[in-house]
């Protein structure tokens, strides 16, 4: 890579100190970023109280779609080369997630609260967001567009957001709903 770029391997690793660091230069990806990003999309749908769960559902979606097109690479390349030092920065990356995790359940709890959801574990909601939306992400990355297996992105955010506020049960069939987790955290 240093020879392609015409400089040598010490500058190289003078200037970014990990292969993530020169990685994430590479690819133009801001560590920060990608969590403010998303953190941004839940405060934006906190404050547009008229939206209805299923836009705001696929808004956000769609978002965590296009952050993951850039954030997953990046997370695929720092897993595969594990440093011991870099613990910090992996205890860095939980307490975002936490954080995310937190405000994606909070948003939840209040469509709840409003009326705008039936009650259950909110924290489970996002998390089966999250998940969801990692999945799809990573079967765009590793699979080629013409595979079956590839679903376009319109159908698959519409599709979850239809997932999640309809279920699959019919509404006889369902559970008496569970108080949500992060509530009495």
């Amino acid at each position: 890579m240093a020879e392609r770029a015409g400089v040598s391997e010490g500058v190289l690793f003078h200037r970014f100190k990990s292969k993530e660091a020169l990685f994430g230069a590479a690819m133009d990806f801001d560590r920060e970023e990608t969590p403010r990003r998303v953190l941004k999309a839940i405060e934006e749908l906190q404050q547009q109280e008229e939206l209805e769960p299923r836009e705001a559902i696929i808004h956000l979606a769609s978002t965590l779609v296009e952050v993951g097109r850039v954030a997953l690479p990046i997370m695929m390349m720092s897993w595969s080369n594990p440093q011991p030092f870099a613990a910090p920065l992996f205890d860095k990356k939980r307490e975002k997630f936490r954080e995310i995790l937190k405000a994606l359940a909070g948003y939840f709890e209040r469509q709840m609260q409003r009326g705008k959801l039936r009650q259950m574990d909110a924290e489970v909601l996002a998390r089966t967001l999250l998940g969801s939306v990692h999945h799809f992400v990573l079967t765009r990355i590793l699979l080629e567009e013409g595979d079956g297996a590839v679903m376009p992105e319109g159908m698959f955010v519409r599709g979850l957001a239809d997932l999640l506020l309809n279920g699959a049960a019919i509404a006889s069939a369902m559970p008496p709903p569970r108080n949500a987790r992060f509530a009495a955290r």
